[in-house]
């Protein structure tokens, strides 16, 4: 029989020569291990360089994309704007045509009314006649209201032509406003339909007619 010392003894030989094959078993993996943990890393590094070319990649991708979705997005307005610019230079060369247009007429005016009053200083008067169309004025004052913003100044009738005046009151404040008034209702007056041309030169303050039953 084994006495108390021999299997201590026993004991500790056994106990060594296992921590002696595990030192070794430890040994011997360690390179293995090594082996099986280095890809790791290298593969991380490949993703992350993957990523920042897929990022360069679509930064390269999307600044074009950027740039023609804004080119799009202005092309409506600059046409538009191109639109409204021929516009305008159409409407300028209108006005400008009916600028000239009227500084025609209004020489012609001019020159018709001279011609009308050199007709009117010729002709013989007609006190009759005279007579009836201030009658005739008198009366169309009252009845369209304009008795009290318009006075019959004076008015003289030749054979074909009659010149009279009118003057605004004091107290009206419309000016030119009433004279095209005025002018509207006579236009409306049966007694007036027989005068072919009119001719009429006005201020704020006082309108003169010379109408002829003549063309």
């Amino acid at each position: 029989m084994l006495n108390k010392s021999n299997l201590l003894g026993l004991c500790c030989f056994i106990l060594g020569v296992g921590l002696t094959s595990g030192y070794f078993l430890f040994l011997h993996s360690m390179p293995i291990q090594a082996q099986q943990s280095q890809p790791f890393p290298y593969k991380s590094i490949v993703i992350k360089q993957a990523n920042d070319e897929s990022l360069n990649s679509t930064d390269e991708h999307v600044n074009p994309a950027d740039g023609n979705s804004q080119a799009e997005s202005i092309a409506p307005y600059t046409h538009k704007i191109a639109t409204l610019t021929n516009e305008l230079e159409l409407k300028t060369k209108q006005l400008k045509r009916v600028e000239q247009a009227l500084k025609l007429a209004q020489l012609d005016q001019l020159d018709f009314a001279k011609q009308l009053e050199e007709k009117f200083i010729a002709e013989d008067e007609n006190s009759q006649w005279s007579y009836e169309v201030e009658t005739a004025l008198t009366d169309f004052l009252i009845t369209s209201d304009l008795s009290n913003t318009a006075q019959l100044t004076s008015l003289e009738c030749k054979q074909t032509l009659c010149k009279f005046s009118l003057v605004a009151d004091k107290t009206n404040q419309q000016g030119h406003v009433q004279w095209r008034e005025l002018n509207d209702k006579l236009a409306l007056m049966p007694w007036w339909q027989q005068f072919k041309l009119t001719s009429s030169n006005s201020t704020d303050e006082q309108i003169d007619f010379i109408v002829s039953t003549k063309e």
